[in-house]
């Protein structure tokens, strides 16, 4: 099972944090994700994020890195088809 770097994790909190929609919510306590699963992804807040934007930020930076890219290739195969 892939486990992701935390030095990722950190940059995926940022691209949360800086997408949120609102000033306050109770869901997330502002921090703009509810948590991390097993393999050490986030969980973005569905109430306070602006998913499509974070989604779109993630493809950017997974596409600069070719380890990444390999192991996210499903987010690139929607593009295609």
């Amino acid at each position: 099972m892939y486990k992701l770097e935390d030095e990722h994790l950190e940059k995926a909190k940022e691209m949360a944090k800086n997408n949120r929609t609102k000033k306050n919510c109770d869901n997330c306590y502002d921090r703009g994700y509810i948590g991390i699963n097993e393999q050490n992804m986030l969980i973005p807040c569905h109430k306070c994020v602006d998913l499509e934007k974070v989604m779109d930020e993630w493809k950017s930076y997974v596409s600069e890195i070719p380890k990444l890219k390999e192991e996210f290739k499903e987010l690139f195969e929607e593009d295609e088809e």
